[in-house]
């Protein structure tokens, strides 16, 4: 998949179980994702891991619930990337505050959508990539995209 979408897309490359760490560090070393990446992982093992081998890769924190969100403090990440029922507009303060980004997940209603681009998010995460689109168009990006799945 990194070889296909390398030079097409914003890339969330989630680790899932540790142990992959340079192995997906040596993939992204040759197919360099053209359109930025985070390295993504809800096990804070992972992410540092990943940090002491590539200090530059930018990294992100998943979480679903409020005790996973306050480890993003402790953490060396750029991203943080909660459930979007964890998600408001003080939060999103907050960590800009702190210069984190932040890629909301799974959004899949249009309304949704909408409240978490006016609330400033950095990406919206959806299973629904058509209505994102629809919603939200591919015309608005930043230097890393809104739209992403």
């Amino acid at each position: 998949m990194l070889v296909r979408y390398a030079q097409h897309a914003f890339l969330d490359i989630e680790i899932k179980v540790p142990g992959l760490e340079r192995p997906v560090l040596n993939a992204l070393k040759l197919h360099p994702p053209q359109r930025g990446s985070v390295v993504s992982s809800f096990l804070p093992e992972v992410l540092r891991a990943v940090g002491t081998l590539d200090p530059v890769i930018p990294l992100g924190l998943i979480c679903e619930d409020s005790a996973e969100l306050a480890a993003w403090k402790s953490l060396p990440v750029q991203w943080v990337i909660p459930h979007h029922t964890l998600l408001d507009r003080d939060l999103v303060r907050s960590l800009h505050g702190d210069e984190k980004r932040i890629l909301v997940w799974t959004v899949n209603r249009r309304e949704a959508m909408r409240h978490f681009r006016d609330i400033d998010v950095d990406g919206i995460v959806s299973d629904d990539t058509k209505l994102l689109l629809e919603t939200l168009g591919s015309g608005s990006q930043p230097s890393q995209p809104k739209a992403s799945s």
